[in-house]
């Protein structure tokens, strides 16, 4: 690892801060309007999950992770607690700022990985540093910008580590790992990176490659010891629902629990899934009703129980159709890709009436936390009252506008929409469909042409070419799996997004390359030992 002062009088550092110099004062100058506008951070319906650790950690002194949450992001929002720094106002900056070291971790990868990189830096960390999407989760007290920002830092360190094989590089690719892990359930997936490096990296190194994946084995167990995902098969089983076969192999028994609510839903969304929480909450009701009914459960068993039985369905339903339910995430994929990744546009239905109903949410936990979020002590009719008198839509109406030009010019270009028997269903928080009516849309252009980039990657020769293949196949599983189990909305793709403006550079500067001929001898920054 170079020291500090080395660090700076690198030619190659300074060379790529020049390159990503436009991307970064655009994205400081977007980010600090942002903050000027409106200085607190935003609190949204799920951000009570992931405030509950700084809650119970000041109200009883214990260390407690919300189920449904990873261990990261609640343990982030909770320093500020504990140095009495205003948190509304203290983790929108920190996020902000990790905005814009991705977007120079994104240039990096850009020369580390594409050949012709001096034609795509630029407008790949432009588009990224100036994505909506990204500024709206940075302002937001959730943990999807946390998310976004190691999944570039674990592709770069990954590449670093592949290039120059040191224990210390190795360090740091697994500290990155053990984090992204900890910051959504799905990026538990993102280690198996790490897991296809090790034999490419330390072969034939047996005692080594045993060690490094033995310590991301223990990061592994680690990270999984915060929670994270609790209903991920209710949701699993409310996306399949509809396959569930009419005589069930693995709980013979439950099919009069479950088959009548299969039957009205299947007459009731014919192409267009429903609300998958409040049909995993219907689901669960009944999956509950059968395990105390049949097999005996009470109390905490039920729930253990239920989930198992959900587990043993998905898998039977897996089996029997299994092109059926491999396709499912495409499916769910298209029904949203006209819709916004980001949560809302900071009017006043978000800023005023739905995040009162967030911080109603929190309850009495408000007396407890109100202090640390704002400065001052605080119940709830004073944090109620804190938000009409700081928070104002007019002053953002410009991000608004900012939002439906970026998703109006993404989705201008896409194949033809086609007719639906009903209206697409839309999340509340993630509502904002510029044709909610009886269409499924069709695939915006850009998404076609990053994925025929990352293809092309694969087919790049250089000796980045393995750590970015092993990122690449490993976040696309990802990918694939947030969308089969998180309900149809734009918010499960908010992370890639970002990697698909950068391939789709990729593939546009390729394509260009080979008519030209200049693509003939480039070389990525990766395909020799300068970086």
């Amino acid at each position: 690892m170079k020291s500090a002062t080395s660090f700076y009088r690198d030619h190659s550092i300074r060379e790529l801060l020049l390159w990503c110099a436009p991307a970064l004062l655009v994205g400081a100058a977007l980010r600090l309007l942002m903050e000027v506008r409106m200085p607190f951070g935003y609190i949204q319906f799920d951000t009570s999950d992931f405030l509950l650790t700084p809650f119970r950690l000041l109200s009883v002194h214990h260390y407690v992770i919300d189920s449904k949450k990873a261990f990261f992001t609640p343990t982030f929002y909770t320093i500020p607690f504990l140095l009495h720094i205003p948190a509304l106002v203290i983790i929108p900056v920190v996020q902000h700022l990790m905005g814009l070291i991705e977007v120079v971790i994104a240039g990096a990868l850009v020369r580390l990985w594409f050949p012709l990189w001096r034609w795509i830096i630029i407008p790949a960390t432009l588009l990224i540093a100036a994505s909506p999407w990204q500024l709206w989760y940075e302002q937001t007290l959730m943990g999807e910008a946390n998310y976004v920002f190691f999944l570039f830092l674990v592709a770069w360190l990954g590449t670093r580590w592949a290039l120059r094989p040191a224990w210390s590089w190795f360090a740091w690719f697994a500290l990155a790992l053990f984090c992204i892990c900890g910051t959504r359930a799905e990026g538990k997936i993102m280690i198996l990176s790490g897991f296809a490096l090790i034999p490419l990296v330390l072969r034939p190194r047996w005692k080594a490659m045993l060690l490094a994946a033995f310590c991301l084995g223990g990061l592994y167990e680690i990270a999984g010891l915060g929670g994270g995902g609790s209903h991920a098969f209710s949701l699993l089983y409310a996306t399949l629902f509809e396959l569930t076969p009419d005589t069930i192999q693995s709980a013979p028994d439950i099919a009069p629990y479950v088959l009548p609510l299969r039957d009205q839903v299947a007459r009731d969304e014919t192409d267009s899934p429903t609300d998958l929480v409040s049909l995993a909450k219907e689901i669960n009701a009944q999956v509950y009703r059968y395990v105390q009914e049949k097999r005996g459960g009470t109390g905490d068993k039920v729930k253990r129980l239920g989930s198992e039985v959900e587990r043993d369905l998905c898998v039977e339903i897996l089996k029997r159709r299994p092109l059926d339910v491999i396709a499912m995430p495409f499916v769910k994929f298209r029904l949203a890709t006209d819709g916004w990744s980001s949560g809302a546009d900071f009017g006043r239905h978000y800023l005023l009436e739905k995040q009162r109903a967030a911080v109603a949410r929190l309850g009495d936990e408000i007396n407890v936390l109100g202090v640390g979020l704002t400065g001052l002590p605080q119940d709830q009719p004073g944090m109620q009252d804190f938000i009409t008198r700081h928070y104002h839509p007019e002053a953002m109406g410009w991000f608004g506008r900012y939002e439906r030009a970026w998703s109006g010019a993404s989705i201008a270009l896409r194949l033809p929409d086609r007719p639906a028997t009903q209206p697409r269903w839309a999340h509340d928080f993630i509502s904002n469909l510029p044709n909610p009516r009886q269409v499924i849309p069709g695939v915006p252009i850009y998404f076609l042409i990053a994925f025929a980039g990352m293809i092309a990657a694969l087919c790049v020769p250089g000796r980045a070419r393995i750590p970015q293949a092993a990122w690449l196949l490993a976040m696309l599983l990802t990918w694939y799996a947030a969308t089969m189990v998180g309900v149809t909305n734009a918010r499960f793709r908010f992370a890639y997004e970002p990697v698909c403006y950068m391939y789709a550079c990729a593939a546009i500067a390729w394509a260009i390359g080979l008519v030209t001929g200049r693509l003939r001898g480039a070389k990525p920054e990766g395909s020799c030992t300068a970086s």
